[in-house]
């Protein structure tokens, strides 16, 4: 597994343009309608329980809405993150965390080497993506 680089924005929290295309790209090929096989919604296969927190709003297919809250559960992640770990994730971080539940990462000790194969493989893509940066800068 290739080394993960440590989230290459001006403000690591904020889910920048090449992040956003990457995590797009890996959850839905970034197309809004996308539904998933747990019911999650929008380009970014958020569950609707976890999007509740962040909006009222019901427009999953609008790109801008599923942005804001997928800037705001990014954040939250990465807050989280931080705060229990003392260090800056890594993208490959930051996607285990996006696509499982928090606590499933944090029971591993945040050892990637302790993820399951599916996960670890899923998480080397998007850090793929984003170190391939189609998404812009």
């Amino acid at each position: 597994m290739a080394k993960a680089q440590v989230l290459a924005t001006g403000s690591p929290g904020v889910l920048d343009q090449r992040h956003r295309y990457a995590l797009g790209m890996i959850e839905t090929g970034n197309h809004d309608g996308e539904i998933g096989g747990a019911g999650e919604v929008s380009r970014y296969q958020i569950m609707p329980s976890v999007w509740r927190r962040y909006s009222d709003s019901q427009s999953y297919r609008d790109p801008d809405v599923s942005l804001e809250v997928a800037q705001q559960h990014w954040t939250a992640l990465y807050n989280a993150f931080k705060q229990q770990t003392h260090r800056e994730p890594t993208d490959f971080d930051m996607y285990v965390l996006w696509n499982t539940h928090y606590g499933y990462y944090a029971r591993l000790g945040f050892d990637p080497a302790r993820l399951g194969p599916i996960v670890r493989g899923r998480a080397q893509r998007y850090v793929n993506l984003v170190e391939d940066g189609q998404g812009g800068v």
